[in-house]
């Protein structure tokens, strides 16, 4: 099947005018840019017959190539499926000047892809890998800069209606927005009271858990289940948590100001944000309708149990493998004269199957020891099947094989040169030269043909003894542990075991990581 021509097009928010809504330059729409690159395709006859493929990233910026479009291409790319990309101009394919380079000099090269740019005048063909010069390295860097003076400009203008006092960001739970006012919040009807309510409860002497407990037993979304509630009818099982009830109780903007740039982005089109102290954010009061007074507001944070800051600790964290096998939380560890696992979402649901999981670690530790050890044993006596090698060495037999075929091959040469001497002397006739002749020739291709399937399976054997050897290096290092007392097995046992689910009937299901290496060596049951 002969490689297709791939047509990139992409669309950001950055060629959005944000005053009108509305594209600042209609040619870089994504109907403008299919049009200009068929039309493009059309007129070369080296591109117009081949068959087509379009990717388009239409709401997606150019500053990095994390666009689910774009990365379907380039799988397209690497599996041969795709040899030849046309784009518009170079700001639609990227505007990072360095990536931008290293695709068009070493990835696109590497893989033998035609990379194409019109309004650029590029050609890859033209330069053999090369970016074409300082002109169009250029204009990658120009494209980058644009991105951010752009970036610079859309911050200093958000930060000019964070001080104004105006909602730039999602509204919290207990808010909403009306059609046609974008800069100001006003209460929900729905979740208000709601949020009005947490606050009182707190007041009178409720725990966070209880309230969240309250919630959950009247059947109340949550912040996240009510919003995809609003917009297409999602539902799921979802509960409250004191951990959201904390977020609630904090959250100045219910007294009705608005609280901005508490966290902001280092770098342009930053993954992760970077949060800022609560001295550097912006608070502007009496900017919406407020939800709790500024006295119930102090109450109920003056009831949050203040706790002591300590400074973070590394621990182990191997034991965090412990799930509850009804709800799928991991299971929360308290201290006492033991550790214990229980599940957490009995403390927002009274009636939670969960609510009978209780395990001290040591009683833990001892069942999946146990198993451990028998897994172990297991291992240990298909290390012994396995260790036993064939007599004999397949690959040096094939070897062999293969070079009979070439000796013989090469004496094909020299016994069509001797029927043809006999042929030229009059020893044979030029019809039974040329039936020996067909017969050599057949022959030959018959000897090449084994030969090439003989070379396979050299290769095949050769990785499996590969992966053999892998596979006895790793069976001996785990029976190597069956000599380890029981101390050392509590430390090397959580390296193999990817999840423990549990479950209120007292059973637990192991899942080993070994189990992907030793598929097939023993059955996984659960463990009572």
């Amino acid at each position: 099947m002969e490689s297709a021509v791939a047509l990139y097009f992409r669309l950001s928010q950055e060629d959005v005018d944000a005053r009108g809504n509305s594209l600042k330059d209609e040619s870089n729409s994504i109907q403008s840019q299919r049009f200009m690159l068929r039309s493009f395709i059309a007129n070369h006859p080296d591109l117009k017959d081949r068959p087509v493929m379009e990717f388009a990233d239409d709401g997606f910026t150019g500053t990095n190539f994390d666009r689910p479009h774009f990365q379907q291409m380039m799988d397209q790319v690497k599996s041969g499926n795709v040899s030849c990309i046309v784009v518009k101009d170079l700001s639609r394919f990227g505007r990072n000047y360095l990536e931008v380079g290293d695709y068009l000099e070493h990835l696109f090269p590497f893989l033998g892809v035609r990379f194409l740019s019109i309004n650029d005048h590029y050609d890859s063909n033209d330069y053999m890998g090369s970016t074409g010069g300082l002109d169009v390295a250029f204009r990658n860097l120009i494209y980058q800069r644009y991105s951010q003076d752009l970036s610079e400009k859309v911050k200093s203008a958000k930060h000019m209606r964070m001080a104004q006092g105006k909602h730039i960001s999602s509204c919290p739970y207990g808010y909403m927005k009306k059609p046609g006012i974008k800069d100001k919040m006003f209460i929900d009807p729905v979740t208000g009271p709601i949020v009005k309510d947490i606050f009182l409860s707190a007041i009178n002497g409720m725990k966070t858990t209880e309230i969240a407990a309250s919630l959950n037993a009247r059947g109340i979304p949550t912040p996240m289940v009510y919003k995809k509630l609003s917009r297409r009818g999602y539902e799921n099982d979802a509960m409250w948590s004191h951990q959201a009830v904390l977020r609630i109780i904090r959250d100045y903007k219910y007294t009705g100001a608005m609280v901005t740039f508490k966290c902001e982005n280092l770098t342009i089109r930053a993954k992760t944000s970077h949060k800022r102290s609560p001295e550097e954010w912006i608070v502007i009061e009496d900017c919406h309708d407020p939800i709790v007074t500024h006295e119930e507001y102090d109450k109920a944070n003056a009831t949050i149990r203040k706790v002591r800051y300590n400074p973070p600790k590394k621990t182990d964290q191997r034991d965090r493998v412990y799930f509850c096998g009804h709800c799928g939380r991991r299971l929360r560890k308290t201290f006492g004269l033991d550790e214990y696992y229980s599940c957490a979402t009995q403390l927002y649901k009274k009636e939670a199957v969960c609510k009978d999981i209780f395990w001290s670690r040591s009683d833990l530790e001892n069942v999946l020891l146990a198993a451990y050890r028998s897994q172990l044993q297991l291992m240990s006596k298909e290390n012994a099947q396995i260790i036993r090698q064939p007599s004999s060495d397949p690959v040096k037999e094939l070897r062999l094989w293969q070079k009979a075929i070439e000796e013989e091959l090469a004496s094909t040469d020299a016994k069509n040169l001797k029927y043809y001497e006999a042929y030229r002397n009059g020893s044979i006739t030029r019809e039974a030269f040329l039936q020996k002749k067909s017969e050599l020739v057949q022959r030959k291709e018959l000897l090449a043909q084994e030969k090439g399937n003989l070379q396979e399976q050299v290769e095949t054997l050769l990785r499996d003894q590969r992966d053999m050897k892998s596979k006895i290096d790793q069976l001996a290092a785990f029976s190597d542990l069956q000599s380890k007392s029981d101390e050392e097995l509590r430390k090397q046992m959580y390296d193999a075991i990817d999840r423990v689910t549990v479950y209120c009937s007292r059973e637990l299901d192991i899942t080993w990581k070994m189990g992907n290496i030793f598929a097939g060596t023993f059955e996984k049951e659960p463990v009572q």
